[in-house]
């Protein structure tokens, strides 16, 4: 059957663009602790804005278009090449653009430094250039091994050169040199170990249709990147590089378990999904099954994360960083639900409906440009909630395009969440208590007491509450596992 075979890719798949995520963003994450630790928190604000815009036109224009090739049936060779030159094209101007107009932003919002850092990581927009249709390639073969070596030795490259030039004596030039020499290593470890190489056999209809397609995604790129990132910039503008440090800290522990599990769901989620596309009933199966096993795996880790967010920033980064901590608890909201909407916007796109998740990430954008322009001025815990209201409020819209697409009732789609969200609530209940009684713990000790704790009274919660068919699957891998035990 159609449907187990895309399951076994699915699960296949997801294990390795897992271990992709994971070894990028555990590296990443232990560079920054380390660097945390030597440098000041307003060099970071200054880094965390200067990326942000070279993954916005990342997003928008590379993703875009590599998005358009993966969510094809199946996308030839003139596919790749044209998508390939058209990435290459895009980057040398937008390059040169940002280059130019860093004096500008430096000075329109004030953070000393900015212009440095931004043109030292606008290389970073011709290398991914360079590598985005590989990773469509291998994205769409659901062959994610290759970019799971990529990330760990790019990334341990990148964190150690940035490492040690910061142990140096080195500031902010040591937090460009860590991701440049990671974009530098992705480049150069991708096109060694994928055998396609693109040629120049390309196609004005498959340009057309690319572009057709891709606009509609670029759109939605665009006003998602506002969406997500727009509070960094009114942060910087507002109150300053080292507030917008400190806010960018908070996302970022939370905005690091939401990429390693959910972008690589979504990696794997577009091209299962596009294969499934003539298929209703095992489309509508696929989509809830996804969603609900997404739920039990993220749920228990947001909620975890938000009670724990004070002890994770004294054990990871001291105490100079505490002002994170409100932030971190906030936005974990905005971490679960990403976690799961992204097979929303997977279903738009197979279902050819790109134009329904633009108009939604315009309308996200929308709302949250107007909340920051707001509530910004008044601190970071205003902004973080205005940033999670938006998201609580509007999440149902975005659910209700994918039913509506899939034909399936919203009484089933709150039925698979249940179970993580009860499991979750039981078990946060469980740590809060737990935590009361180990105030006089070391912080490392009580961690791992609490969240060990926590994973034990989840996993008994979650098994009662789960439905049949799940506890039957847990039960047989429990019985497999004690026969190959036996076996040995």
């Amino acid at each position: 059957m159609q449907a187990d075979h895309i399951k076994k890719a699915i699960y296949k798949g997801t294990f390795w663009s897992l271990l992709d995520n994971f070894a990028r963003q555990a590296i990443t994450l232990l560079v920054f602790v380390v660097l945390a630790r030597m440098l000041q928190p307003a060099l970071f604000g200054l880094m965390a804005t200067s990326i942000l815009v070279v993954q916005g036109f990342k997003s928008i224009a590379f993703d875009s278009i590599g998005t358009a090739i993966v969510r094809k049936k199946e996308p030839d060779d003139v596919d790749y090449n044209t998508g390939f030159w058209t990435c290459v094209v895009l980057s040398i101007p937008f390059f040169v653009v940002l280059f130019l107009i860093a004096p500008w932003v430096e000075a329109w919002t004030g953070a000393k430094g900015l212009s440095l850092v931004m043109r030292g990581v606008s290389l970073m927009i011709l290398t991914s250039g360079l590598c985005r249709i590989h990773e469509a390639r291998l994205t769409h073969n659901m062959d994610f091994r290759p970019l799971a070596i990529r990330s760990f030795l790019s990334v341990l490259a990148g964190g150690t050169v940035g490492i040690g030039m910061a142990y140096a004596g080195f500031g902010v030039e040591s937090l460009i040199a860590q991701q440049l020499v990671t974009s530098l290593s992705e480049f150069a470890l991708l096109w060694t170990i994928v055998k396609w190489k693109p040629g120049f056999a390309v196609s004005k209809t498959s340009l057309k249709e690319l572009l057709h397609y891709s606009k509609y995604v670029a759109l939605t790129a665009a006003t998602n990147f506002a969406n997500q990132n727009s509070d960094q910039f009114f942060v910087t503008y507002y109150l300053g590089a080292a507030a917008s440090g400190y806010y960018a800290t908070g996302k970022r522990i939370t905005n690091t378990l939401n990429i390693v599990i959910s972008t690589a769901l979504l990696r794997v989620s577009l091209p299962a999904f596009s294969r499934l596309q003539d298929s209703e009933k095992e489309l509508q199966s696929t989509y809830l099954h996804s969603t609900a096993v997404t739920a039990m795996v993220t749920a228990p880790l947001f909620v975890g994360l938000a009670v724990l967010s004070r002890d994770v920033v004294l054990l990871l980064l001291g105490e100079k960083w505490l002002p994170s901590v409100p932030v971190m608890q906030i936005i974990t909201v905005i971490g679960f639900l990403t976690s799961i909407g992204y097979y929303n916007q997977s279903v738009m796109l197979v279902r050819n409906k790109p134009q329904w998740q633009a108009k939604l990430t315009l309308l996200y954008a929308v709302t949250n440009i107007l909340a920051f322009f707001a509530f910004t001025r008044f601190g970071l815990v205003y902004t973080a909630l205005a940033f999670a209201t938006r998201a609580l409020l509007l999440f149902p819209v975005s659910v209700w395009c994918a039913l509506k697409l899939v034909s399936l009732r919203g009484r089933d789609y709150v039925a698979t969440l249940l179970p993580a969200l009860l499991s979750s609530f039981v078990m946060a209940l469980a740590v809060i208590g737990a935590g009361r009684l180990l105030q006089d713990v070391s912080v490392l000790l009580r961690v791992i007491a609490l969240v060990s704790t926590g994973a034990v009274v989840y996993g008994i919660a979650l098994f009662f509450t789960m439905p049949r068919e799940y506890r039957d699957l847990c039960r047989g891998m429990v019985a497999r596992l004690s026969e190959r035990r036996a076996g040995a």
